[in-house]
């Protein structure tokens, strides 16, 4: 075929397709309300600016330091406090999680998951684990080595950050060794070092699940119940002003009488229960999440008699609390993320985005004091672990450990850090929404779980058409963030969502 050939029917070509898309652009114009208005295709949101529900914390949004995984190398070669602050991180959970339970602050260089008081003999492999960690090191080194984050650099990054330090006690190497006395030393030296260097640490968690059947001490309930009051009554007669947070209970196995005992034993020095929550440990696929709103705490593990959305489990944690006489006794997950299974492991970064996102406002909408994603970092041996769990973060697990979207859809959340939720409603099940009032800025968040593009109508008393909004939108059709268009008018906004999106829109008055 001849080039001019083949140009005459490229040309006919883009007239056709400028033809259809004029076409398109007219039947846009004229049927575009119509299609809308479809009721699977509309969505309304309502507002109610005079009904305020509960403050969220200036730490709201938390995530886990694992001291042994957050090296000096890697913090200060990837730019990781310059990836937290972007992230808008308001709180700082330290020295991990199960680590908790082997780690004595006053020796860090000890690989993570080994306990210093165990037999030497048995030093130089984790229990159950081996060499599982990248940044092994040999026990005649544990002494001199600095290359892990120690108690004073993190309290340098939480301040650089402005973050609310979380820090954790071990209660499990006094118990498992018969040493409770010195264990409990050993915390209360803690707290005093922590004063005497001007470090302002409010909370402080009575070890990381101690239930589990891999910590270093399983604890049954009553010996758990025995260690809380037993550290809690010693530190809060020299402390009284810290808040002491303990994990009594599984997420997977979480009842009110377990709760009650727990609260009946040792109320009286707890000021927080934590609860962790990985969604769908085992089952977690797009197709369970789109079926569920909103989101459960099932897993492989819970049976489905007791399946209760979080908000409900959250309710029963506060019924528990009222009815042990302790109504003032919070509620924080300092363990979240989505759980591994074979589907979620190819999980796109922005699906991992907009299923965090779901559960950090299920958790801001009902009460929840401070989170924690686990974990920002963590690295094992593949020659070890060869197949290995994965818990996305706002960094990629490998180096250079880039941002990824979970860090744009922080830094959208993370303006609610002190802010009011407002009541609102949604016509639509399959939306979850979230208000909040953080003053001359109002925040609107919205996860469309439709395989549908909506158009959502929003009405909002007292809002003023000289309103300025932006809006910005985290799509799984897409791998980047990007902005749309609000139409304002008084007392109500208008935007269209993608399918399976989270959004933001931010009206300042």
């Amino acid at each position: 075929m001849s080039c001019s050939k083949l140009q005459a029917i490229a040309l006919t070509l883009v007239i056709t397709t400028l033809s259809q898309a004029n076409a398109f652009e007219a039947v846009t114009a004229a049927e575009k309300d119509a299609f809308y208005s479809r009721s699977e295709r509309e969505v309304s949101i309502r507002v109610d600016p005079n009904r305020k529900k509960h403050r969220i914390h200036p730490g709201f949004l938390g995530i886990n330091l694992s001291y042994f995984n957050t090296t000096d190398e890697i913090w200060e070669s990837y730019r990781l406090p310059e990836r937290l602050k972007a992230a808008g991180i308001g709180a700082l959970r330290y020295p991990g999680g199960e680590e908790t339970s082997f780690f004595h602050w006053r020796h860090p260089g000890v690989n993570g998951y080994e306990d210093i008081w165990d037999d030497p003999s048995v030093w130089g492999t984790s229990p159950g684990r081996g060499k599982f960690q990248t940044t092994w090191v040999a026990p005649e080194i544990w002494k001199s080595n600095q290359t892990f984050m120690d108690f004073d650099e993190f309290m340098t990054a939480s301040r650089n950050l402005g973050a609310e330090p979380i820090v954790g006690l071990n209660l499990s190497s006094g118990r498992k060794h018969d040493r409770r006395e010195e264990g409990l030393q050993q915390a209360l030296d803690w707290i005093h070092y922590s004063r005497d260097q001007g470090y302002e640490v409010t909370y402080w968690f009575l070890d990381n699940e101690p239930w589990h059947h891999e910590a270093n001490y399983t604890f049954s309930l009553d010996e758990y119940i025995e260690d809380c009051l037993y550290f809690g009554r010693a530190i809060k007669e020299q402390f009284p002003d810290i808040k002491l947070i303990a994990n009594p209970a599984s997420g997977s196995n979480l009842n009110k009488e377990w709760l009650k005992k727990f609260l009946s034993g040792a109320g009286t020095v707890i000021d927080y229960i934590d609860i962790h929550w990985y969604w769908a440990w085992g089952i977690s696929n797009f197709d369970h999440w789109q079926r569920e709103t909103p989101l459960t705490s099932d897993d492989k593990w819970r049976s489905p008699p007791t399946q209760r959305t979080y908000g409900e489990d959250i309710a029963m944690i506060r019924e528990a609390c009222a009815e042990t006489g302790f109504p003032d006794i919070g509620v924080m997950v300092l363990e979240w993320n989505i759980a591994p299974s074979r589907e979620s492991e190819i999980f796109s970064q922005s699906l991992i985005a907009v299923i965090q996102a779901e559960m950090l406002l299920e958790f801001a909408a009902n009460g929840i004091e401070m989170t924690a994603l686990w974990p920002l970092l963590w690295q094992t041996s593949r020659d070890v672990w060869p197949e290995q769990d994965s818990f996305p973060s706002i960094v990629t697990a490998a180096p250079p450990f880039r941002p990824t979207l979970s860090s744009d859809m922080f830094r959208l959340l993370a303006n609610i850090q002190g802010g009011t939720v407002l009541a609102s409603e949604s016509s639509q099940k399959d939306v979850v929404q979230l208000v909040v009032d953080c003053g001359d800025t109002a925040l609107l968040y919205l996860i469309n779980k439709s395989d549908l593009r909506r158009k959502v109508s929003v009405k909002w008393p007292g809002l003023s058409s000289d309103s300025t909004t932006t809006a910005s939108q985290i799509s799984t059709k897409l791998q980047t963030p990007f902005h749309t268009t609000v139409q304002t008018a008084k007392g109500h906004l208008s935007f269209f969502v993608d399918p399976n999106s989270f959004t933001c829109v931010e009206i300042k008055n």
